[in-house]
This record gives structure tokens, sequence and C-alpha cells, in this order.
């Protein structure tokens, strides 16, 4: 599979689609060495000495700016004719200011002040990632074909995960290893990655966009589809959304209540390295690449509704097991195990909304989408971080909470289903 990957990604063609593809998986080769360096962001702030309030604040605060400005950047986008400059720049805004971060300790002396400002500029940058994250959605589905989105989509998915696995362990070594020039290593670190990353910016230029005037805009829209995309009429969520919704926020408490405690009760409790951050980190995502296969696969055969009904089945293990065994080991194999789960549920969620959404209102739907998710991310770390303060408690408690909660979810899905057209669900059926 990986050999066939590399020959889809390298080899030259005519054809605009092939070449849209080829460039988005290029990109996030790229993109994987950032992601990779910001999951050790949490304990970047922890090693500065920020508290668990903080830390937690580095998880929920990106979640409430993005829940704030997801559906004005949406309806601000749908307003635009040519979305791609104000997409790609936003991304490229975002990164740069990165270049911020290895500074913020050279600026400010106490560790502690440092942290929490490092936290505040993470918080902010979040501002132009938000205008990436609702219109690249929208831009996949113009340039993707219906029946090969969900192939692509997990191919791009594995490729991060890769990418992700191999960097994670290099930069844990690394930091590790010159843990005595802290925080150095962290500075250096994140001047890479920025310097990296601009590869990615350079292939997304390279994808081409459907013609604006392909689009549906307000000049080449029936009436009615113009009236969908008037700013001052409300789009109409219908019941199939609303129940996606609502379930997927039940089950979003359950995956983001304890976020922001993890990486605190590894390095504080367990007294994790940044070797084994690192390895953590690779762990999960060589499960996420295994997942990733294996779900693709899955649902060829499957609806989406089944996908998301199945997979959410299983991913209580890890938090609970977390709260039960405090054994890095164990936790090791738990964490490569749920991430088998998870590309289930955001395959099975991502195809079930772009399905549900009509392409007029597609921004906006995912924007609804989006800001759900970022409410439940903002809140439920708060709330974690708070719960984890009382003794009776304390943060294995908060683990068992958040797997109460994803089985709670998953029953949802289970008995408030979520159903699609079958000729929708279907298309995944399609070989890319």
């Amino acid at each position: 599979m990986l050999t066939a990957l590399l020959q889809r990604t390298f080899r030259p063609s005519q054809d605009t689609t092939e070449r849209n593809i080829r460039y988005l998986y290029l990109e996030i080769a790229f993109a994987s060495i950032l992601a990779s360096i910001v999951s050790f962001n949490s304990a970047f702030a922890i090693r500065l000495g920020a508290s668990n309030e903080v830390v937690a604040l580095l998880t929920s605060g990106p979640a409430l700016v993005a829940a704030i400005f997801s559906i004005p950047s949406a309806r601000f986008l749908q307003s635009r004719s040519n979305h791609k400059p104000w997409i790609f720049n936003a991304l490229l805004l975002m990164r740069l200011g990165y270049l911020l971060v290895p500074l913020l300790p050279l600026l400010i002396a106490d560790q502690k002040v440092a942290a929490t400002w490092f936290v505040i500029w993470i918080v902010l940058l979040n501002i132009p990632a938000i205008f990436f994250t609702n219109g690249f959605q929208a831009m996949l589905a113009d340039v993707i074909p219906e029946k090969r989105r969900s192939f692509v989509f997990s191919r791009r998915s594995i490729i991060l995960a890769i990418g992700v696995a191999i960097m994670s362990m290099v930069v844990g070594y690394f930091l590790e290893a010159q843990k005595g020039i802290f925080p150095l290593n962290y500075q250096v670190m994140y001047v890479f990655g920025v310097l990296t990353v601009l590869g990615s910016s350079y292939y997304l230029n390279k994808i081409s966009v459907p013609n604006p005037a392909h689009r549906p805009t307000r000049r080449n829209l029936r009436v009615q589809d113009v009236q969908a995309l008037t700013e001052d009429k409300p789009i109409r969520l219908s019941p199939p959304i609303r129940r996606m919704l609502m379930n997927m926020a039940v089950y979003q408490i359950g995956l983001t209540i304890a976020a922001s405690l993890f990486n605190v009760y590894y390095i504080n409790h367990l007294k994790a390295t940044d070797e084994w951050l690192g390895v953590n980190s690779a762990v999960a995502n060589i499960g996420v690449i295994i997942g990733y296969v294996m779900w693709e696969r899955l649902l060829r055969r499957h609806s989406f509704g089944w996908g998301i009904r199945t997979a959410t089945l299983f991913t209580w293990i890890f938090p609970v097991s977390v709260g039960l065994f405090p054994n890095l080991n164990i936790i090791l194999f738990t964490n490569f195990f749920v991430n088998i789960m998870h590309p289930g549920v955001d395959l099975s969620s991502m195809n079930t909304m772009l399905n549900l959404a009509e392409p007029a209102e597609r921004a906006v739907i995912m924007s609804w989408y989006n800001s759900m998710l970022n409410v439940m991310a903002f809140l439920c770390p708060l709330i974690g971080a708070w719960l984890a303060g009382f003794i009776s408690i304390d943060i294995p408690g908060v683990m068992f909470i958040a797997g109460a909660f994803r089985i709670l979810g998953s029953l949802l899905f289970r008995y408030n289903r979520v159903e699609t057209e079958d000729a929708a669900e279907a298309s995944v059926t399609a070989k890319a």
C-alpha cells in the first residue's frame, strides 16, 4: 500500500484532479513535521511551569476562538467568489506566527509568565487558522470528486500519521538529549518546524481550484439557491443534521473533558520524559495509520452511520485504562488501540456531514459542525481541570468521566440514528 501511495504521489499526470490529489498528498507530508512539533506545545508549557488551568487554556482557548469566528468566517468566505487566496494566506500567517514562540523565553525572564504568554499567543494564532479550516473543508469537496473523497481523506491522514510518527520520535529524542539547554532545545525545534512547513504552503498554492465562475455564487445560481447564500437569511438545519450535532456534542464531551490532563498526568505524576512523549505520539500515529487503512476498506462495504456507531463503541477504553492503570507501558498499548478506532469516527462523521449538506450551503453547515466541536473543546477541558482539583475526583476520576461520556455518545449514535441516502453513503465504494 505504501509503495502504491508513493507511486501515485510522485508520478506525473496531465489530469487536473490527479495533480490536485498529488499536491494534497505532498503538502500534508510537509505539514506533518510542524504537526509533530505542535504536539509538544503542552509539554513546553508544563516544563516552563504552567499550572493545570493554564494548560487547560492551551486546549480550550483555540476552541473558543474557533467557536466565535467559525460561522462569521464561513459567511465571509461564502461572499467571496475566489476563496483560494483567503484560505491559504490565512494558513501561512498562522504558521509564520510560530516564529514568535522561540522569542518568548528571551523576552520574558520569568518562565511561568512566559508560559502564560505562550498559551495566549497560541490561542490568538487560531484566528487566521479558522479561516483556513472552514474554507479548506469546503474546497476539498470542489477539487476531489465525491466518489474519491473517502479514499483521499484516508490517504492524507495516513501520510500525516506516518510523518508525525517518525518526527515525534526524532523530536522527542532530540528534546530529551538536549534537555540540559532548555528552553533552547524547544526554540530550535519551533524554528525548524516553521521553515519546513513552508513546503506545505508551496504545494497548496499549486492546487487548481474550479473557476470561480463555476462556483455556486449569486451570479450563477437559481433564485432559490441565491436565497440560501443571502447572509441575512439563516440556513435551516435539517433533522438529520440536528441529530448529528446533538450526538456528536455528547460524544465530544468524552473526547475533550480530559484532553488537557493527559500530559499533565504523564509528566507530573508518572514522570514521563520528552523521549517517552515522542514515542507515545509515534505509537498513537501508527495506530492512526492502521485505523485509516482498516476503516477506509470497511466503509466500502458499510454505511458511514455504521462506521460511527461501531468506532465510537470502543474509544472509552483509553481514558478508563489510564485512570485504572498508572503505567506508561500500558498507556502506550491502549493509546495505540484507541487510535485505530478514531479514524472510523473521523472518516464517517466528515463524510456524513458533507453528504447531508447542500453544495451551496456546505461551508456554512460545516461551520456549524465545527462550532459545535469547538464549543465542546473550549468548555470541557476547563471543566476537566476544575474537576481534577477536587481531592475526591483528581485526574483519574476525570478519566472515568471521559469514558462514561464516550459510551453515552456511542449509545446516542446507535439509538438516535443519523441516516443519509443510501446512494450517498455508498459513494465510498468506488475505487480511487
